[in-house]
């Protein structure tokens, strides 16, 4: 089990979301129950087991089960016993890192039931002697003595990029830039991985830089510290997140939810949000305010972009000359691929002549993927491609009966279809989308190409529309601050 800040929004956004607010009010004729308490959470001994004390505990109703419901940065832990005051959990304390953790503990729904506390846990990483074996075992510092860390940055080289000789052979030299140009030509994609790699640390090392930048020089505008500037200013920027982000959060965890339903994990969701994405976005809302309206700030670092091709096989919709070019590359059987996709049509209704949405197969999940990417190119045949995208992207499960269902559902002519499907008439196009793929160094599926850049994963919270405008609109702004220089 693994126990991280995974969710931290590292992206800069502004994502504006209207709050809503639920009461919980007890029943005519019911006594309310007392408020849930959380005090402390201490580890045994061994650091295989937490003891979490505080007050009311005692589960009312069994909405959530007999026993409390808990969870430790939004991973539900099994709980071995519990009283009205102390709940004892298994957790690999011993295992984890050193850090703060989120720690919520429900007993149902409403407000009362749930109380969340910041607690710190975890091993410290023993302090290599040499700069050599920390880099081995301690890659990022963690855990290390200031001195340490500055030693081990002050060894590492001060580019990645290098030139001058990389080798000789008898009285040949090769240089870093040929070894990188073969590279290129052996291996595109894994050199292309490699870029992406480079770009996205420099990137987050950046937005920080420019951001610790703008906040320093208002701070010292005003004579006051950094932090007595935030304190200020964030809370009154702070937006409570509508549910949808509590449900995006919920389903970007996958099977790590052990189980556990919405409704469970409701409360610590909507805690972490509170506790660490709320905040995070204030602070991003504000630094883009001051990008604005006190020092000129602009980000030049350009993400590195293939020239996608256009086959014969790909399905477009949207004007050639549109600016902004989303490439979907998506598998019918994936239920990631079919929540984006469902918001094609209000993309198209908001950007109008200045998107443009190409679908490329990426069927990776198994025999029924390439059966219903066989069946989409069949649709496309009779030119009705996005009416049988939608459908098969609606919820539902996609089997055989659906793959025929949606057939009708878009209108096509069901006794070609079903002879296409039959012939398996476009086989051979699905290696070749596949081989694609694979040369633009796609490897998640769903993936995304905005005018060539693989964008980013969305963060949890962040439904699809507003992911899909976001990016689409950090796009345009691209294009015109390009032709305004």
């Amino acid at each position: 089990m693994v126990f991280r800040s995974r969710w931290r929004v590292r992206q800069t956004l502004c994502v504006v979301a209207v709050g809503l607010l639920a009461s919980g009010l007890p029943v005519r004729g019911q006594q309310a129950a007392p408020p849930l308490i959380v005090t402390s959470a201490v580890p045994d001994a061994a650091g295989e087991s937490l003891t979490i004390s505080g007050g009311n505990f005692s589960v009312v109703g069994g909405r959530f089960g007999t026993r409390p419901f808990v969870t430790l940065d939004l991973i539900p832990l099994d709980v071995r016993a519990s009283t009205d005051s102390a709940i004892l959990v298994a957790v690999p304390v011993a295992a984890m890192p050193a850090g703060k953790y989120l720690l919520t503990v429900s007993r149902g729904p409403a407000p009362a039931d749930n109380a969340s506390l910041e607690v710190t846990l975890g091993t410290a990483l023993p302090l290599p002697s040499t700069a050599a074996s920390s880099a081995q075992h301690n890659p990022a510092g963690a855990g290390a003595t200031p001195e340490a860390a500055k030693a081990l940055a002050d060894s590492l080289p001060s580019s990645v990029a290098s030139t001058g000789p990389a080798a000789q052979v008898g009285d040949r030299k090769i240089s870093i830039e040929e070894v990188d140009r073969e590279w290129r030509r052996a291996n595109p994609s894994s050199y292309l991985q490699a870029l992406r790699q480079l770009y996205e640390a420099r990137r987050e090392v950046l937005n920080t830089m420019v951001s610790d930048e703008l906040l320093a020089r208002e701070a010292a505008s005003r004579g006051i510290s950094v932090e007595a500037l935030l304190a200020e200013e964030i809370p009154k920027r702070v937006i409570a997140m509508p549910d949808s982000a509590v449900a995006s959060l919920f389903l970007s965890m996958g099977d790590n939810v052990r189980g556990a339903t919405l409704d469970q994990m409701r409360p610590a969701l909507r805690a972490w949000l509170e506790r660490h994405s709320e905040p995070e976005l204030a602070k991003m809302s504000y630094i883009e305010e001051l990008k604005k309206v006190s020092t000129r700030a602009e980000i030049v670092l350009d993400a590195p972009r293939v020239q996608v091709e256009h086959t014969a096989q790909d399905i477009s919709i949207g004007p050639s000359t549109a600016p902004v070019e989303l490439v979907a590359f998506g598998d019918f059987q994936s239920d990631d691929y079919a929540r984006f996709a469902q918001v094609f049509p209000r993309i198209r209704d908001t950007f109008g002549d200045r998107i443009r949405v190409t679908f490329k197969n990426l069927p990776t999940l198994g025999p029924q993927s390439v059966t219903a990417a066989e069946a989409a190119l069949c649709a496309n045949a009779q030119g009705k491609f996005w009416p049988y995208h939608d459908a098969l992207v609606a919820p539902g499960i996609v089997d055989a009966a659906r793959l025929t269902e949606s057939a009708a559902t878009a209108g096509l002519n069901r006794t070609t279809f079903s002879g296409c499907v039959d012939r398996r008439q476009f086989r051979d196009a699905i290696p070749k989308a596949l081989e694609e793929a694979d040369r633009y160094g796609i490897r998640a599926n769903p993936s995304f190409l905005v005018n060539g850049r693989l964008a980013p994963p969305p963060p949890p919270f962040l439904a699809p529309f507003d992911y899909f405008k976001l990016l689409i609109e950090e796009e345009l702004g691209r294009i015109a601050s390009n032709r305004a220089r």
